[in-house]
């Protein structure tokens, strides 16, 4: 007998008995042959390790929460790593990391995820390009987050947590987002509007340069979805430059620039060549120049504040490059100060910037040859990898590609 009703609706459904099946075993620790440490978030230290799923030999990765400790703000940390685990099990796209299952073990909670080969973008930024991506590279990466901050968005998703650490880069060189911990729904409002009203203590520090100024003023107006908008210009700025926009700022100065409408830029000839005149006509006038600095690429209001990244013998090659018009003006429509002018992902995804993919024989695996993905092997030698790795004499604090800050 057919297990299914002919309008697909399970017969178990319809009062009648499924056909029996075997249901999986449930997963458990021996499960998962685990590795050396990879690297330790920000978020309660939890460390993240590379481990063979015997019952299939593939290589995953296991992030470890201890639910025992406290947070010395009083949050409920716990609440938050359960959020993580439900969304990512429940947020279903290509460009969204998965959980592949998670577990208890006494204190701990396991997150188990795939391995996503050439790790996230701090890490290839850090260890391949300190002075940022090629272009088009930049181009493949917001492309592919931009698909998946669309899928959250029609989902009624805010993400929150928008950044180049939460950004991974899989086998295929496909983008995916990860970071759900503060994700969120919208909440409904007397007006039609769907807006959020706070945002978590112990999450702001950590997310400070990359929130939008709405998230920060915490006002009665509230932010939505287009604050992710806002975070997506400044990874781009981190991508592009290497480093990230006012994170050489103290965290008052740096909130007050954002409030009084300063914004990341990409630096360039262009960029660098405007900021000199600011300072030099400042300077005419008998105002003290700003000092000029790498991290906080704004120009506008922002550039006469900025401190001496000209005349800094490390930023001089970004006097020899000049990006395109079309990435300067995706990053200046992501990071609009209003978040109501600020163009949703789906329409930005029609933007000149990204759309110029569809005339390019290129992808993003090209882009970033030779640098080998972490795993790069036959299914049959999985297993290798992590005996390879078990005999590894490794500090705690190197870390491999992933970083989940």
């Amino acid at each position: 007998m057919n297990c299914l009703a002919t309008s697909g609706t399970p017969i178990k459904a319809l009062g009648v008995n499924a056909c029996p099946t075997s249901p999986p075993p449930p997963p458990n620790q021996q499960q998962f042959q685990v590795g050396q440490l990879m690297t330790r978030t920000g978020f309660m230290n939890a460390p993240i390790y590379l481990a063979r799923n015997t019952t299939d030999n593939s290589i995953v990765v296991i992030k470890k929460y201890n639910v025992d400790k406290k947070d010395p703000r009083g949050e409920d940390t716990n609440s938050f790593i359960q959020h993580e685990v439900t969304s990512m099990k429940m947020l279903k796209h290509e460009h969204l990391l998965p959980c592949l299952t998670s577990l208890v073990v006494n204190l701990e909670i396991w997150l188990v995820s795939p391995l996503m080969g050439y790790g996230s973008v701090t890490g290839l930024i850090k260890q391949h390009f300190p002075e940022g991506l090629p272009e088009l590279a930049c181009c493949f990466v917001l492309r592919d987050t931009l698909t998946a901050l669309r899928y959250l968005h029609q989902q009624g998703v805010v993400h929150r947590s928008v950044r180049c650490s939460h950004i991974l880069i899989n086998d295929l060189g496909d983008g995916v987002l990860t970071g759900f911990r503060y994700c969120t729904q919208l909440q409904s409002t007397g007006d039609n509007k769907s807006n959020l009203y706070d945002y978590p203590l112990h999450g702001i520090k950590s997310n400070l340069c990359w929130l939008a100024p709405e998230i920060l003023k915490q006002n009665l107006l509230g932010y939505s979805e287009t604050s992710d908008i806002y975070s997506l210009g400044v990874s781009a700025c981190e991508m592009a430059n290497g480093i990230v926009p006012y994170s050489d700022f103290p965290s008052t100065l740096m909130m007050i620039e954002k409030l009084r409408g300063s914004s990341p830029r990409l630096m360039d000839f262009n960029t660098l060549q405007a900021a000199n005149i600011i300072n030099q006509n400042e300077d005419e006038v008998g105002l003290a120049p700003g000092p000029l600095t790498l991290a906080d690429s704004g120009v506008g209001d922002s550039v006469g504040s900025s401190n001496n990244m000209i005349g800094n013998n490390r930023n001089n090659s970004f006097y020899n490059r000049e990006l395109s018009a079309a990435f300067h003006d995706f990053v200046n429509e992501c990071t609009i100060s209003n978040g109501d002018e600020r163009q949703s992902a789906t329409q930005l995804l029609n933007h000149p910037f990204i759309k110029q993919l569809k005339k390019t024989t290129a992808n993003l695996l090209t882009l970033l040859h030779p640098i080998q993905p972490i795993v790069d092997i036959d299914k049959d030698e999985c297993g290798l990898i992590v005996e390879q790795m078990q005999n590894l004499q490794m500090e705690e604090t190197d870390n491999f590609a992933w970083s989940f800050e």
